[in-house]
């Protein structure tokens, strides 16, 4: 079954032309889901001004644009939580291969590798205009490279402070987590203290901790009670851990 993806929040005002509200678009017949975990039910749905304005069986608006979605599914867009877009951003702003997926939001900065100025990421997000929203995690391996470079060592109280700070700044401009790659340089020569310190930093702000852990071998189990540890200690929000277990 084909599905009609909107972008939007429910945003209830009257746009009234002669006692009738016009929207710019009404889609008609569609099984909807809403997203709330809710069952699905059949009804109509306008938009004006990029908002939905109305949801259900709707009888008292007019539209300039109706799309008859009998035998199609609308719901909200789907959210990729796990997304390595570096450098697409400008490439492909249409980002086409998420949209035609039915993917309108994306989270980047995972694995340990993000921009480490948030705010000036999110400025160059704007200039671009992307076609899907973008949320951003603040990654270690980047925050530890910009400190320590590649060092194969414990970072120094102060370097430790720094880093710190690089990640609470990064929380404070709209980073949504902090990320972790330990199965890359220089992520790997990080012990699970300096780790939990750091996670301690982006939880001050709420933020999640998404780990690519360790080990995806012989020693995937320590791995991922190392993760679970750091969730814990570092008192993250959410837990995401990312593997890959050849079969």
């Amino acid at each position: 079954m084909k599905t009609i993806f909107l972008l939007g929040s429910i945003f209830f005002c009257s746009f009234v032309v002669n006692g009738q509200t016009i929207a710019d678009l009404l889609i008609r017949n569609g099984k909807i889901y809403d997203g709330t975990g809710n069952s699905w039910y059949y009804g109509d749905l306008a938009v004006k001004n990029g908002k939905i304005i109305k949801i259900g069986h709707i009888t008292d608006i007019q539209a300039k644009k109706t799309i008859d979605a009998k035998g199609l599914i609308v719901a909200p867009g789907f959210i990729d939580v796990h997304t390595h877009i570096e450098g697409d951003e400008s490439e492909t702003p249409t980002a086409d291969n998420f949209i035609h997926d039915g993917v309108t939001t994306v989270v980047t900065g995972n694995c340990g590798g993000s921009n480490v100025d948030i705010a000036d990421y999110f400025h160059r997000l704007d200039s671009i205009k992307t076609s899907v929203n973008i949320a951003s995690l603040i990654g270690h391996n980047s925050v530890r490279r910009k400190v320590m470079g590649e060092e194969d060592r414990k970072p120094t109280p102060e370097e430790q402070q720094k880093m710190e700070i690089l990640i609470e700044e990064a929380m404070k401009q709209g980073a949504v987590g902090f990320s972790t790659g330990l199965i890359y340089v220089p992520g790997t020569y990080s012990t699970k203290q300096e780790v939990i310190d750091l996670a301690k930093a982006a939880a001050k702000y709420n933020g999640v901790y998404a780990s690519h852990i360790r080990s995806e071998g012989n020693n995937v189990l320590d791995a991922i009670e190392e993760a679970v540890k750091i969730k814990e200690a570092g008192k993250a929000t959410e837990i995401i851990a990312i593997t890959r277990i050849d079969p």
